[in-house]
Order: structure tokens, then sequence, then C-alpha cells
């Protein structure tokens, strides 16, 4: 799919399913990998209103600091708000007896809750697409969750909003 189709698409969807969130502060959540910076160059392409938010978990070592870097910099170009935490993500799960991945998800969603609430967004936005949503139903499925575990990623919540699950990762 190119960009342009992309985007109508996008911009369709939104339209249908989240028309609010013209009127709306918005805070992006940004990892510098493909699946975000498809989120922020939709959302810029459409003018809306939303910041940055960007967690370097320092597990990648210069990977890393060059994602943080790349982020900042798209931001500023963008003339778009920026936040950036670092986090010793390794050390944090040894302590709280995490593995990682876990332990970069509370990390990352208590923070993201914190510039919420302290900066006045109307809604947190994620990039996660269908893939990960046919992934997450799959996790649920293994663990033996019942019925509501096998929805998989709710596209909205009262906080979060994923305006990517109706598209896969080869759509973006």
């Amino acid at each position: 799919m190119n960009k342009l189709h992309l985007l109508q698409r996008f911009k369709i969807h939104l339209e249908q399913t989240f028309p609010f969130l013209k009127e709306k502060k918005l805070l992006l959540a940004i990892s510098g990998g493909v699946d975000s910076m498809v989120l922020f160059d939709l959302f810029d392409s459409l003018g809306l209103n939303f910041s940055i938010a960007h967690c370097n978990f320092k597990l990648r070592g210069v990977s890393s600091e060059r994602d943080e870097e790349f982020v900042k910099q798209k931001a500023e170009k963008s003339n778009v708000s920026f936040f950036c935490k670092q986090f010793d993500t390794a050390d944090y799960a040894a302590q709280q007896n995490l593995s990682v991945q876990m332990a970069a998800r509370e990390l990352r969603y208590d923070w993201f809750s914190k510039i919420v609430r302290t900066n006045h967004f109307d809604y947190l936005i994620t990039a996660h697409h269908a893939d990960d949503s046919l992934e997450t139903f799959f996790i649920n499925l293994s663990r033996g969750t019942g019925l509501a575990g096998l929805t998989g990623i709710p596209e909205h919540t009262s906080q979060v909003i994923r305006p990517l699950l109706p598209f896969n990762k080869e759509d973006i």
C-alpha cells in the first residue's frame, strides 16, 4: 500500500471511528520504529493536535540513544512538543522480579499516565496494529484466558486509543 492510500484509509477510519480526535489534545507514544513513525506521519499529515512521548529503556546501547535522538529531531522538525524519559529497565526488572518486557511495559504506561494527567492530554495514542492484536489473542489463549482475553487489544479504552488496529504490518 502506498503512503497516499494509507493516509486516505486512515483518515476515513478516524472520521468514522474517532471523529472527536480533531478537537482533542493527544499524546503519541513514539518509539522510533516503523509503526510509531508511520503513526506520527499520519497524525502530522492530518494536522492533529499532538505531542510525542518517547521512552529510552537503555536496553540496546547506542541504538537506544540513536532512536531517542531520531524521535527528538523529528519532533523538532515538525514543531511538536517532545517528552522523553530514560529508564534503567534491566535494574527495575530485577528489583521487581519481572521480565524485561513486562518491566518496560509497566514503566512506559506509568510514565505515559503521568504525562497525560499533568499536561491535560485527552488521550494517549499508540501504534498497535492488527498483527499486535492477533499476537495478544494467541498469548492470551495460551494462558487459558476467559472470553474477555480472546478479543485481543481493544481499539479504545478510557485513556488509550489505538487507531492503527484495523491495519496490518504490511499496510504500515
